[in-house]
C-alpha cells in the first residue's frame, strides 16, 4: 500500500498526525507513506521513522497553478493507492482530487459542522469541540479499517504526539546549553493570533527568579524576542527567533517545567515529555486529549468563542486572558516545581 498524506500546516496541526501515521504503519507494516507540507513547518514530522518520503512545498507558491500543476504531474508519478487528505482545505482538495483516479482513491478528513463555523466566525454561539482534532484525523482512514482508539487517552498519554530530534543536534544542544546540570523553566509568550497570548510573561519571569534558584529560557518567533525582559544576573536567555524547531524542541526537553500558550510549542512540549502549563483562552482545550504532564490554565469565567484565536478580543471577552492572574499562575506551577524531576 502506497499512502500520500497532506497537511501543509500550521506546525501544531502537522505535528498533530504523527499518531496517524503510527497507526498506519502498525496495521499496514509493509506500507510506504509519503507526507506533503509547506516547508516552514517540515520540522514537524522530519525525521519521523515511518515517512519515506517528506515533500516540501513552497508556500509563497501555493496560488501559482504552473507550480501547482508541476507538484501534482510529480505526485501521479507515485501511483499512489490512498491520497489521505488531513488539511481540508482548497489546495489540498484541489491537489487530492487531481491525483484521484481508477487506481488512487482520495479520503479527505471531517471538519467541524459548516453552520458551527459559520456561527463561531459571526460571534453569535461560543464554540464546543465536537472531538478531538487527532480523533477529526482518524475519521479519513474508516475505508482503510483505521478507526480512533482511546486506548493512549486512558493509559494517560493524550494525543501520543511524536517529535524526533537528531541525536547528534540533540547533544550538541545539551551541551552548548548545559541543560542537564542546569535547573530551568522555559517560557513561550508567542502564539499564531494576539487573543491565544497570556500578556504577563515578563512578571511571571520576575517571579520564578525572584522565588527560585532556576534559570529561564525563553522561545519562540523572531517576533516573540524581548516579550521576557533580560534580568542584570543573566538568568534568563531569550532564545525567539535564534533556534529552529528541532533545537527548542531539546531545550523543552530537558526543562523543570514548560509554560507556554495554545501554540506550536506546546505541542512539542507534549511530544517531548515536558511538564507542560498551557494558556487557553479563545481556542478549545478540548480540541486535545491532554497528557498526565500537561496542565490546563485559563479562565474559568471566559468559555471558548473562536476556533483559531482572533487579532482583537471581542469587547463580551476583553479580559479573558489578562484575568488569569500571576500569582494563580505561579502557585499552580510551583505545585509541580516542589516535586522531584
Amino acid at each position: 500500500m502506497k499512502i500520500l498524506i497532506i497537511r501543509f500546516s500550521s506546525f501544531g496541526d502537522v505535528l498533530l498526525t504523527t499518531p496517524v501515521i503510527r497507526k498506519i504503519k502498525e496495521k499496514y507494516p509493509d506500507s510506504e507513506i509519503d507526507f506533503i507540507v509547506y516547508e516552514s513547518f517540515s520540522e514537524a514530522v522530519s525525521l519521523n521513522p515511518y515517512i519515506r518520503k517528506l515533500i516540501l512545498f513552497d508556500r509563497k507558491k501555493s496560488r501559482d497553478r504552473k507550480y501547482i500543476n508541476e507538484v501534482i504531474g510529480n505526485l501521479k508519478k507515485e501511483k499512489y493507492d490512498f491520497v489521505v487528505d488531513l488539511h481540508s482545505k482548497l489546495l489540498s482538495r484541489v491537489i487530492g482530487k487531481s491525483l484521484s483516479d481508477s487506481r488512487t482513491e482520495y479520503l479527505r478528513y471531517k471538519k467541524r459542522k459548516w453552520w458551527k463555523t459559520l456561527l463561531v466566525k459571526a460571534k453569535l454561539i461560543t464554540y464546543n469541540a465536537d472531538c478531538t482534532i487527532v480523533e477529526s484525523y482518524f475519521t479519513a482512514l474508516k475505508k482503510i479499517n483505521l478507526n480512533f482508539d482511546r486506548s493512549n487517552i486512558d493509559s494517560g498519554k493524550g494525543d501520543a504526539l511524536e517529535f524526533y530530534i537528531d541525536k547528534v543536534k540533540e547533544e550538541e544542544i545539551v551541551k552548548k546549553y548545559d541543560l542537564k546540570n542546569t535547573d530551568y523553566f522555559v517560557l513561550a509568550p508567542g502564539a499564531s493570533k494576539f487573543t491565544k497570548k497570556w500578556p504577563f510573561y515578563d512578571e511571571l519571569s520576575k517571579k520564578i527568579l525572584q522565588n527560585t534558584d532556576s534559570k529561564i529560557f525563553v522561545i519562540g518567533g523572531k517576533e516573540d524576542f524581548g516579550n521576557v525582559k533580560i534580568d542584570k544576573d543573566g538568568k534568563i536567555t531569550d532564545l525567539c527567533g535564534k533556534i529552529s524547531f528541532k533545537e527548542s524542541g531539546v531545550i523543552l526537553k530537558y526543562s523543570r517545567i514548560a509554560v507556554v500558550n495554545d501554540s506550536g510549542p506546546f505541542h512539542i512540549a507534549r511530544a517531548v515529555g515536558s511538564e507542560t502549563f498551557v494558556f487557553f483562552g479563545p481556542t478549545d482545550p478540548k480540541l486535545f486529549s491532554f497528557e498526565n504532564r500537561t496542565h490546563l490554565l485559563n479562565n474559568p469565567d471566559c468559555p471558548p468563542h473562536s476556533l483559531y484565536g482572533d487579532d482583537k478580543f471581542p469587547e463580551k471577552y476583553e479580559d479573558c486572558m489578562k484575568n488569569i492572574s500571576v500569582d494563580y499562575v505561579f502557585d499552580k506551577i510551583m505545585e509541580k516545581y516542589g516535586k522531584k524531576k
